[in-house]
């Protein structure tokens, strides 16, 4: 905080010898140790909150209020005090009486808290409201700044909290996913495959997986570069993995190798799946740089209506000899598992 804010003090006060001494001692002092003082003098009760109320409109909360206690004919610093610190509970009342009828205790009761609650009692010597706007605007500034440097130093966690949390995000998603296509790696993959079969166990719902080969990719990477072997992975995995449901998923198994995992998926609608895949592809030639490349898949589908008996090594496996099938009847097909693969 700035040292050369102003601090707004309020002064109500029904005698206008009293409220002379505010301004002459005030006026004097702004600007001094503490100040400057911006002081808002009023003469009635109801005038003091109606002071404070526009304060609060406009967010200028008064650090210090000196409010006289008894003001008639309108109401007293008693009523004010407690719709001052409505308002506001950060000023610093001040209440100022000239009789010793007044309970102390009553007043904290209806005025809390006590630590931002004063007493003086008139007749007072000048020096002491000075000595009171002095102190209480140090400690209004103190609070101000601690307030700051707290906020600043939340400010400060929360922006490194967060890029804990982003740089954690990365390196999970580093951990979790291919760099390459995109596509989860081969361990998240095999994880979600495992969920998935856990599931079917307990539900009795089908899951089937599908292993798909880049067809003659050694020959892609030898006649046009890695760089357009690279091309064509991404391409091919994004087109892929356009065409699944939402709750499907595609994951980089290795290589040129993929994974998908297919669940509440009939046999009917894994081989339709996995036509889609290799039409899409094929029809799609992949182009790098000046050149075209034509891609063709090799699909193996492994499809279990009952997966309770099976793990996942024996369907990877399943789906894995399935696509040898495939390649072994020209590529550019897909192939479905059966008992005589074994």
């Amino acid at each position: 905080m700035p040292a050369t804010q102003t601090i707004r003090i309020l002064v109500a006060d029904d005698e206008e010898m009293m409220r002379r001494l505010y301004r002459q001692v005030l006026e004097k002092a702004s600007g001094e140790t503490h100040g400057p003082y911006e002081l808002v003098v009023c003469d009635q009760g109801e005038a003091a909150v109606a002071a404070a109320r526009r304060a609060a409109e406009e967010d200028k909360a008064f650090a210090i209020a000196f409010l006289d206690i008894r003001m008639p004919p309108g109401r007293g610093g008693l009523w004010a005090a407690e719709e001052l610190r409505a308002l506001s509970a950060a000023t610093q009342i001040v209440m100022v009486t000239g009789y010793s009828d007044i309970d102390p205790e009553t007043i904290e009761q209806r005025v809390p808290p006590t630590d931002r609650l004063l007493y003086i009692q008139k007749p007072f010597h000048p020096f002491e409201i000075r000595q009171f706007a002095s102190t209480l605007a140090a400690r209004w500034r103190m609070e101000r700044r601690i307030q700051e440097m707290q906020q600043g130093f939340e400010r400060l966690v929360e922006a490194r909290t967060a890029a804990l949390q982003k740089a954690y995000a990365e390196l999970e998603y580093r951990a979790t996913h291919d760099e390459l296509t995109g596509l989860p790696n081969r361990t998240t993959v095999i994880e979600t495959l495992s969920k998935e079969l856990n599931r079917s166990g307990r539900s009795g719902r089908s899951v089937a997986a599908v292993m798909v080969d880049i067809d003659h990719f050694k020959g892609i990477n030898d006649a046009h570069g890695h760089l357009a072997g690279d091309a064509v992975r991404k391409a091919t995995a994004e087109r892929m993995r356009q065409l699944l449901r939402p709750y499907d998923t595609i994951g980089r198994f290795g290589g040129e190798e993929f994974l998908l995992v297919i669940p509440e998926c009939g046999r009917e609608d894994a081989l339709q799946i996995a036509e889609r895949l290799r039409a899409r592809v094929a029809d799609q030639p992949v182009t790098f740089e000046d050149r075209v490349l034509t891609v063709t898949l090799s699909v193996g589908v492994a499809w279990l209506d009952d997966a309770r008996h099976q793990d996942i090594d024996t369907l990877i496996a399943a789906a894995d000899r399935a696509l040898y099938r495939a390649k072994d009847a020209g590529r550019g097909q897909y192939a479905f598992f059966t008992e005589d693969m074994r």
